[in-house]
């Protein structure tokens, strides 16, 4: 019993000692990485000029121990940050953090102290619970002339639950300066980075290779190397690929080989470059590319040469994330082959425990046929695995010639209103509360797209992302293609065989001709790029070779927002022609009786079809063309050729021709003036008239049928008549004569 007394009393003895001791403990007091609960920082073991310097938190915890809500302070020194807004803007936290109004804050002390909080009810009370948060920010230009840099520079995490500090660690790294700051090599890449296995890496997409862009910064410290050469080694199961922009350089960015290749032609007042040219052409025939890479003979580099070399990666179609891992893109900078600086980036393919989050971007016009229209986006962000906090950015630039216009539809309970930039041509929307595991919320807004000089096939690529302060989770791009507005097919009225060769005009409402000569092409087709709305016609100023010429317009209408083109038809008749020549027998109308004109009579099917005055104006030939060569049932037509009469000529045909011979009119014959008879002398009286002689006349009979019925007449008796023709007759015979010998 004394034993059990001795027992009981020193375990209170102890336990009052105890107390006490935790008693006096200071409730700030640090306490080493291993705190359950705990927090943990990690720092780069150097941070070099204008670094991304990343901050590794972690909060750690047994089943039940973070059973209310706190938060963790990060305390940064300011002089090592180029930009405090990167602190919050490129942070990426995940559930059970978020951030409050204005998380960032600085102290007395010139240091930032970046408040993030979590949600304990975020938290599986039931098990072990770690996670990890990374704090990203840009170091600013460290100078070896700045003795203003300490060597070294601390950073903190301190742990809260509730309002009692329940946990505090700290890390150091060396500063490192650059002389005079700017690299001699360097590689970036401009995709989203991700920590896989504790690297820090470039995630590349599979989509689209174009957007995994890397850019070696040769000489930017602006040195003399004689001989310098790159030389990179890129990863397995990838191949080089034509890059997207990297810095808005002038001159022609035509890529060789994969490459650009931009030489810097100004600097800023911070000494950092801000005017490039593109120099590819000048590296040409410098490009190798080997079975491992490739390598650039830079050949002498002097101060005023510094350049910037962007390619892209393709990563095999079949490759995994796990099967890929970790890679580097290693390059080598030499002089006179001896390897003078080296860089690398390393890459990875995004994992499945990162792609919870899913961003989904579509629009409602694949097609449009218009050089003005609205383009409905809409954004949809779920989540699949733990939280997406509030606070997240959803952030679309909008491509070129669009403007935003006004949001559509959104889910006013998560997402706030949009807040559209016109300088950046940004829309902005920003997550209200958390997106929980299964939830998602969406969005749509409109934009106007307007490009007056657009053509056809031009492309109209989106795509947003989840902006987590630096790692920038991008959707997959969504293309709008901009199309002919209208297209004429031209076709034979009977065969519709397609017709080669019609030339038309494009005339809008106004009047105004806004395209000429359009020909169809070997399809009968003939486009008109890309119109703005309004209301147009076609007009065609000439006909296929043997067609018809049909200058009845086309119209159409092209509407705000169509989205496939107009498709127009228009047959044409085989034509025909008919041709003659007039020609006259009238000895160059030496008698004047040849006409001003003739008229010829067109004749379709023995039907009267047109008719044509005929001059010597027109060397008397005749012509009547664009003729309908075929009926509706697709028969020939017969077309005959008639003169009508013309006074003093006689008319014969030869197939289309016509010969006019003329025809003298007769003479009038002039009656003869008849001569009075002499006079006859009176008979004078004899004085003694005496008894007259009678002479009885003998009568000779002949017989009636010797008697001839009329006796010729000669002498002054010939009648006139027998004259003048014996006269035409002549004529006609010296006029046929004329003509034969002419011929």
């Amino acid at each position: 019993m004394k034993n059990i007394r001795k027992i009981v009393f020193s375990v209170l003895v102890l336990s009052l000692v105890i107390s006490q001791l935790l008693i006096l403990m200071p409730k700030n007091a640090s306490a080493a990485a291993g705190d359950d609960p705990g927090t943990t920082i990690t720092a780069p073991e150097n941070i070099s000029s204008r670094q991304q310097v990343e901050l590794t938190v972690t909060l750690a915890s047994s089943s039940g121990h973070l059973d209310e809500d706190g938060y963790i302070n990060v305390q940064i020194p300011n002089f090592i940050v180029a930009n405090k807004q990167d602190i919050v803007n490129q942070l990426y936290i995940d559930a059970p953090f978020y951030l409050e109004d204005n998380p960032l804050k600085e102290d007395e002390n010139g240091n930032y102290i970046l408040k993030v909080n979590y949600d304990h009810t975020k938290i599986d009370q039931e098990s072990a619970a770690g996670q990890t948060f990374t704090v990203k920010f840009k170091a600013p230009r460290i100078s070896s002339e700045d003795t203003s840099f300490p060597s070294t520079v601390s950073f903190s995490s301190t742990l809260f639950k509730g309002t009692e500090n329940v946990s505090k660690d700290s890390a150091t790294s060396q500063i490192r300066t650059d002389n005079p700051g700017l690299p001699l090599l360097e590689k970036r890449s401009v995709q989203s980075h991700k920590v896989i296995d504790g690297v820090n890496v470039a995630l590349m997409s599979k989509d689209d290779p174009s957007a995994n862009v890397f850019a070696i910064l040769v000489n930017y410290n602006q040195r003399h190397i004689t001989n310098a050469k790159i030389v990179d080694t890129t990863p397995q199961n990838t191949q080089l690929a034509n890059p997207q922009k990297y810095v808005p350089a002038s001159g022609d960015n035509t890529p060789s080989q994969h490459f650009r290749i931009a030489k810097v032609t100004g600097w800023g007042d911070d000494g950092l470059p801000n005017a490039w040219e593109y120099v590819t052409s000048d590296f040409a025939d410098k490009i190798n590319i080997t079975s491992t890479g490739f390598s650039i003979d830079l050949g002498e580099l002097t101060p005023d040469d510094s350049y910037v070399i962007m390619y892209a990666e393709k990563v095999d179609d079949n490759i995994t994330s796990s099967e890929f891992g970790v890679r580097y893109n290693h390059v080598d900078l030499t002089s006179n082959d001896a390897i003078i600086k080296s860089a690398e980036s390393a890459i990875a393919l995004d994992t499945e425990d990162y792609n919870y989050t899913q961003l989904t971007k579509n629009v409602d016009k694949p097609v449009i046929a218009t050089s003005d229209s609205s383009l409905v986006y809409s954004l949809s962000l779920s989540n699949q695995y733990g939280t997406i906090p509030a606070g997240t950015k959803i952030v679309d630039p909008l491509p070129e010639y669009t403007t935003y216009n006004k949001t559509t539809q959104i889910d006013s309970q998560y997402l706030s209103n949009g807040v559209y930039d016109a300088t950046t041509k940004t829309i902005t929307y920003t997550l209200l509360k958390d997106l929980n595991m299964g939830e998602s919320t969406n969005v749509k807004f409109a934009v106007n797209y307007a490009n007056p000089d657009a053509k056809a096939n031009d492309k109209i690529v989106n795509k947003a992302y989840i902006s987590y302060a630096g790692t920038d989770i991008y959707s997959a791009s969504v293309t709008t293609t901009v199309a002919n507005s209208a297209i004429l097919v031209k076709k034979d009225t009977n065969t519709k065989a397609a017709l080669a060769g019609a030339v038309f005009n494009l005339i809008d409402e106004n009047g105004d001709t806004v395209l000429k000569d359009l020909t169809t092409d070997s399809n009968g087709i003939v486009r008109t790029g890309v119109l703005k709305p309004g209301s147009y016609k076609f007009v065609e100023t000439k006909a296929p070779a043997g067609y018809l010429l049909d200058e009845k317009p086309v119209p159409f209408t092209i509407n705000y927002g169509d989205t496939k083109a107009v498709t127009l038809e228009k047959d044409n008749a085989q034509s025909t022609s008919v041709s003659g020549q007039k020609t006259w027998m009238d000895n160059e109308n030496i008698a004047g009786q040849r006409p001003e004109n003739i008229t010829i009579d067109l004749y379709q099917n023995g039907v009267l079809l047109d008719s044509k005055k005929v001059t010597a104006d027109d060397n008397w030939s005749y012509s009547f063309a664009d003729l309908p060569k075929l009926d509706t049932d697709g028969k020939e037509y017969v077309y005959t050729l008639k003169e009508e009469p013309v006074a003093h000529y006689t008319t014969t045909q030869d197939g289309y021709n016509f010969t006019n011979i003329f025809v003298p009119t007769p003479p009038t014959p002039v009656p003869p003036v008849p001569t009075p008879p002499a006079p006859v002398p009176p008979m004078p009286t004899p004085k003694n008239p005496t008894n007259p002689i009678i002479v009885v006349p003998t009568k000779t009979v002949i017989d009636s049928d010797d008697t001839p019925e009329s006796l010729p007449k000669t002498g002054d008796d010939t009648p006139l008549d027998a004259l003048l023709w014996g006269l035409f007759l002549t004529a006609l015979a010296s006029f046929t004569l004329l003509y034969q010998n002419k011929k």
